[in-house]
């Protein structure tokens, strides 16, 4: 009976969203967000959900909305150039079932940004070209 309750309990801390900042250091369960701020309410961010044996597009979007609402104090933002996709972290469990990790990555533009859209549109573009 313990090890169904410790694999139910592990799947679902799996599942969950993480509000881990990766910029403090790695998450144990691998999931967490890192924001770089390009300019005033513009900012970069990456998030990626917890270890998962399958894919979790709904815990990377949650962790990656999580940090754009911190970075721009609010949920009044714009998503520009969102990009999601999985890949297999290496790591797999005693039966040999592969773990995954989602991935979401993008830039959040505050609205209460003071940058024109031309400098949004420069500030991406250079982000973008540097990775």
């Amino acid at each position: 009976m313990f090890k169904i309750f410790f694999f139910v309990l592990l799947g679902s801390l799996a599942a969950c969203a993480s509000n881990h900042d990766l910029s403090q250091g790695s998450n144990m369960l691998g999931g967490g967000y890192k924001q770089d701020e390009l300019g005033p309410g513009l900012f970069y961010l990456y998030a990626r959900s917890n270890h998962a044996p399958w894919a979790n597009y709904e815990a990377a979007r949650t962790t990656w909305r999580n940090g754009a609402e911190k970075a721009c104090g609010s949920s009044d933002y714009d998503e520009l150039s969102v990009r999601e996709s999985e890949r297999d972290t290496g790591l797999q469990n005693s039966s040999g079932v592969r773990y995954l990790v989602t991935e979401r990555t993008g830039f959040a533009q505050c609205d209460s940004t003071s940058m024109s859209k031309e400098e949004v549109n420069k500030a991406v573009a250079r982000h973008t070209s540097n990775r």
